[in-house]
């Protein structure tokens, strides 16, 4: 049973003015919120770099001003457990996450225990210590590996990294003609393939680490989830291979992974596959290797294809950090640069690594933290880590189907798949891509089964409902959206249904013998005795596409021949002319 730290608190506003810097913070958006703890940052009023013991947060469906400080305005912060053992100093910490939960993961923090994780219930509010069985399946102090979650699903991977060795040595150093100090040592050493699989499908009280199935070493780079195959797939690219040493003189050093070499993981078969990628347009849209980036997922509105946007990162060809943005396009494995021409809005002549990258709704990736550096290595001077400076912003807002840079988060942008990205694949706006697979097609059958076939899209929640605080709330039950609804559905109905009636009652007591009482059928009360209704049309040449009514309707639907569904079980509630509808959010989310 999880240990429960406070029921339902308000977010609060800050007093510390406008968000300056934030560097390596774990990020994720969970209910329609941009969640971000740890690591460092700089407020218009406050010291440089400083630690914060708070969760901040900021609403997806307001917009907000992008390339700039962020105002306080723009985002609310509650208090972090004050136990000792919470990772709120930490540099290396990473959310994982579900359609509800954040997990407080720190896999390189010395008090960090894997069979202890704390939690933030963004539905209810709550903080927790969750007990996680199987803590024998996870390495302890496993230092930058790539992270994936599906929400849908309620399943959390991490994978690659250095293993901590534990093993300490002391020597002495000079600084200077007289001084000398005892330098501490960590020697790190590379951990062998492995996977760390945390699955709270069960609920968050139920968690469980799960034995892995190897897997590359990610030291730096990233791991994206994708919905391809029977249970989608891990896709995972870029950084270090701290066994390769051909690169440095220093044996210690790794040397940088290619970023031709994709890893492909099938979460259904348990199996890693390798592929090679390569330029679309040739191969300077093959993007130099690097370590330190970020990456988002879109996909085209028919699911034929999936693009993994790329941002920033320290490049070895430059020693210094980049301000490029790439795209590696799925199934055909081809890079594109898609860097804007007006970095005026971006990170202009800077480069920036260890941002966070997240993606709203397909259409936007907000870009949040990160060290900002020039991007050449005859001048890579750091140059947003000390007094607040609004020339270099914590955070950028990237339109993914035009691939500009924007001044302003739009929370109603939706997603084409872009222009650049269909004239290489032979399809449209839409998606109806020709192209299924890389040039030549792939080098097993396995894979052109896994990349023949999509996970169906789950609209994940944009919002919660309100919630009373409740003291004596039970941190096991599972969340419920759907029940909510019912029950607010039905509280509505019946309130309705009494003020009619006593309307009636009241109109009948009166007894006017000039002016007769209304009949039934007059009355304006909502109708909600409707049957379940569908509109069915051809979507492209012989074929129907289906969206269920979950989450937001895809823009453009005029142009769109289409079919739209409820849910078997579902029924089609109307209102009379005049009334406000009833909202009805989609059911209880998967943990």
């Amino acid at each position: 049973m999880p240990a429960l730290l406070g029921e339902a608190k308000a977010l609060s506003r800050r007093a510390d003015g406008d968000l300056c810097t934030a560097v390596n913070q774990a990020s994720a958006i969970v209910g329609g919120r941009l969640y971000f703890a740890m690591g460092t940052y700089t407020f218009a009023d406050g010291p440089a770099q400083s630690r914060q013991r708070k969760l901040f947060s900021i609403p997806l469906n307001e917009s907000f001003n992008a390339h700039t400080v962020l105002s306080s305005n723009s985002f609310t912060s509650i208090d972090l457990p004050s136990d000792n053992g919470f990772p709120y100093d930490s540099d290396t910490g990473i959310f994982l996450y579900t359609n509800t939960t954040l997990w407080f993961y720190e896999p390189d923090y010395v008090g960090s225990s894997a069979t202890n994780i704390w939690t933030y219930n963004a539905q209810n509010d709550t903080f927790a210590q969750v007990t996680v069985s199987g803590g024998e399946n996870v390495p302890l102090q496993v230092y930058q590996g790539g992270y994936a979650s599906d929400p849908a699903t309620g399943r959390m991977y991490y994978t690659g990294g250095y293993r901590n060795s534990q093993k300490r040595k002391k020597r002495k150093e000079k600084r200077g003609r007289e001084q000398s100090m005892e330098v501490t040592l960590e020697k790190r050493v590379p951990s062998p393939p492995w996977m760390q699989v945390l699955d709270a499908s069960g609920g968050d009280h139920s968690a469980q680490w799960l034995e892995g199935a190897g897997g590359p070493t990610l030291l730096y780079g990233t791991l994206s989830y994708v919905r391809y195959g029977k249970k989608g797939i891990l896709v995972g690219f870029g950084g270090v291979n701290p066994d390769d040493h051909s690169q440095f003189e220093d044996p210690r050093v790794g040397g940088y992974r290619n970023m031709t070499q994709i890893f492909v993981f099938d979460i259904d078969s348990q199996k890693w596959h390798t592929v090679r990628a390569t330029g679309g347009r040739g191969i300077s849209d093959i993007p130099d290797s690097r370590l330190n980036f970020c990456a988002g997922v879109s996909s085209a509105p028919d699911d034929s294809s999936f693009q993994i946007t790329i941002y920033g990162g320290y490049k070895l060809s430059n020693v210094a950090p980049t301000n490029r943005v790439h795209v590696l396009t799925l199934p055909t494995f081809q890079w594109l640069d898609v860097t804007p021409v007006n970095q005026a809005l971006g990170d202009g002549d800077y480069g920036r690594q260890t941002p966070r990258c997240l993606m709203w709704k397909d259409a936007q990736m907000i870009i949040l933290g990160g060290t900002i550096q020039g991007n050449h290595k005859s001048n890579n001077t750091v140059v947003n880590t000390a007094a607040c400076n609004a020339t270099h912003p914590p955070i950028l807002v990237l339109d993914t189907t035009t691939f500009e840079w924007k001044d302003t988060f739009n929370p109603d942008r939706t997603y084409s798949q872009p222009q650049r990205v269909y004239q290489l694949l032979g399809g449209d706006w839409r998606g109806y891509n020709k192209l299924t697979g890389p040039k030549g097609g792939f080098n097993n059958s396995e894979l052109a089964d896994i990349f023949s076939t999509t996970v169906k899209r789950v609209d994940q929640p944009v919002a919660f409902p309100a919630l009373s605080p409740s003291p004596l709330g039970d941190p096991q039950a599972p969340s419920n959206v759907g029940a909510i609804v019912g029950a607010s559905v039905g509280a509505v109905f019946g309130i309705v249904v009494a003020v009619a009636l006593a309307w009636w009652f009241f109109k009948r007591r009166r007894e006017i013998p000039d002016i007769p009482g209304a009949a039934h059928g007059q009355f304006g009360k909502p109708e909600l005795d409707g049957t379940e209704r569908s509109q069915a049309q051809k979507y492209g040449p012989g074929k129907f596409q289906s969206y269920e009514l979950l989450g937001t309707v895809p823009a453009n639907i005029h142009a769109l021949d289409t079919m739209f569904e409820l849910d078997s079980t579902s029924t089609a509630a109307e209102l009379a002319a005049g009334k406000s509808p009833i909202g009805e959010l989609p059911e209880r989310p998967l943990l």
